[in-house]
């Protein structure tokens, strides 16, 4: 697909060929909103609202600063970051813990190993610092380089390296004091 005919069209008045925008990142964005720990609600309503965002800002999507998937993503990142801190003063307040189903729970027939395996890993990612876990979905789910997980989180190369190492070396001994 190439983004910038589709931008043309849009520009041109081809109100119509946002849904083309909609449907290639669509999955992806929703795949990225779950392994940041929304639940399917919360991922299909903020996925939503970015592709509303994203259509009405248009205008301010600059290609030469950005991959428009990069913008794109950046405005869902935005608005996941405020559920989530919303959310977790929810649950401090109501002194309880993580219940809803993340957009990618197993369910109920699934390999009983799998889903306990899966399970565990969403709980150890969510015990990581939120800006290690969004720099792990950028880098592995989004496979975004690293600058480009730099440009979204408005830090240096160097700094997401050594946020993704901790991650990594977070979740390794959270996976191990789980599994082993």
């Amino acid at each position: 697909m190439d983004i910038d005919c589709i931008l043309a069209r849009i520009a041109g008045g081809d109100r119509n060929a946002f849904a083309e925008i909609v449907a290639v990142y669509q999955r992806p964005l929703y795949a990225f909103l779950g392994r940041l720990g929304l639940t399917r609600d919360a991922a299909t309503d903020i996925a939503q609202e970015t592709f509303v965002r994203a259509w009405r800002n248009l205008d301010q999507y600059i290609p030469e600063r950005a991959a428009f998937s990069t913008w794109l993503f950046s405005i869902a990142r935005n608005l996941a970051l405020s559920e989530l801190a919303r959310s977790a003063r929810a649950r401090e307040r109501s002194e309880g813990t993580l219940t809803g189903q993340t957009a990618f729970e197993h369910g109920p027939h699934d390999d009983l190993a799998a889903d306990q395996s899966t399970r565990k890993l969403r709980a150890a990612l969510e015990r990581l610092e939120l800006t290690e876990r969004t720099a792990l979905a950028l880098f592995y789910v989004r496979d975004l380089s690293l600058a480009e997980i730099a440009g979204l989180e408005g830090a240096t190369v160097g700094a997401v390296k050594v946020r993704l190492h901790r991650a990594r070396s977070k979740l390794r001994e959270l996976l191990e004091d789980e599994l082993g």
